[in-house]
């Protein structure tokens, strides 16, 4: 008799084919992502725990990205007949749906769009531990210089499993800009067609990446929108970066106009924000460039009559 059991609302679903009161937990996730060009290839590395005293004989769904091809998969231990196969979203959908009403666990549905990575029996010894490698290869779609790579996880608010996500890039062009806007990332100065970024988290939600490439001697820019129906509009975010200068070309200071509604709209911890961000821009300019402030409700005021210089 098959129980599916769910790790901690974690994506990664461990399925044991005893019953128990206990499920394997999945302990710890290390993510690696090696892109090149436009071809990523994840690693995940996973941890499992059985708190139980007998063993388990377990499985892993892991969603991936649509389009994604299964490299590898490997397991510590002597059995070799362990294998994992990549199952259509159809297909995936249809698992899916068989564990949420065996379990009445809603959050796998956040992934019935991936297709999934199905593996084989493989054991959990008693009080002890496991460790899963699964590796997928992707295309990562341009959307003109940019480009964006996600990962799918879990949208669970009580999601607690930690996690370390760990990306090196190489490109034939120069990377602009690297940006994640879904989690606090720590990025290495890109140098020329090379980057990398790490992270480590608990905190739920897809991890998400975009790199912006510099495609020629020329401003690069690219828009990302995300609609947000609970506010009537939502959000965009405008990556631009400048050509690369010439060896021997001078510095160019910047000179910065920030315009800030402070309207009643604004009042309380929207006005706040906006204030961090623009003492942000301007602790960022460098000695000898300038800036100004133009502020608006009833009537628009100016901080001063000529750009301050820091």
């Amino acid at each position: 008799l098959a129980t599916n059991l769910i790790a901690q609302n974690a994506w990664i679903s461990p399925n044991t084919r005893l019953i128990h009161t206990q499920a394997v937990q999945v302990t710890q996730v290390d993510a690696r992502i090696d892109l090149a060009d436009q071809i990523a290839t994840t690693t995940l590395d996973i941890a499992l725990r059985n708190p139980t005293n007998r063993p388990l004989e377990s499985e892993l769904l892991v969603p991936v990205p649509q389009g994604a091809v299964l490299k590898a998969f490997a397991f510590e231990g002597g059995n070799a007949e362990a294998t994992a196969r990549l199952l259509p979203r159809d297909e995936a959908r249809r698992i899916y749906d068989s564990i949420v009403a065996q379990t009445r666990d809603p959050a796998l549905l956040e992934f019935v769009g991936h297709a999934v990575v199905k593996s084989s029996v493989f054991p959990v010894p008693a009080n002890g531990t496991q460790k899963v490698r699964v590796t997928y290869e992707q295309l990562l779609e341009a959307d003109g210089a940019r480009l964006d790579y996600v990962l799918p996880r879990s949208e669970a608010v009580e999601y607690s499993v930690p996690w370390k996500l760990s990306m090196r890039v190489k490109s034939t062009s120069r990377i602009a800009s690297v940006y994640s806007p879904s989690h606090e990332i720590a990025v290495k100065q890109p140098n020329g067609g090379e980057a990398s970024l790490t992270c480590e988290t608990k905190d739920p939600g897809a991890f998400r990446v975009s790199l912006l490439r510099e495609t020629k001697d020329e401003m690069t820019a690219s828009l990302l929108a995300y609609p947000d129906p609970k506010i009537g509009g939502g959000y965009f975010l405008v990556m631009i970066a400048p050509p690369k200068p010439k060896a021997d070309a001078a510095p160019i200071k910047r000179e910065v106009t920030l315009v800030i509604d402070r309207s009643g709209s604004m009042a309380g911890p929207k006005l706040d924000q906006v204030k961090a961000a623009a003492l942000q821009v301007i602790e960022g300019l460098n000695d000898g460039e300038g800036f100004n402030l133009i502020v608006y409700n009833e009537a628009v005021e100016m901080f001063a009559a000529q750009p301050v210089i820091k």
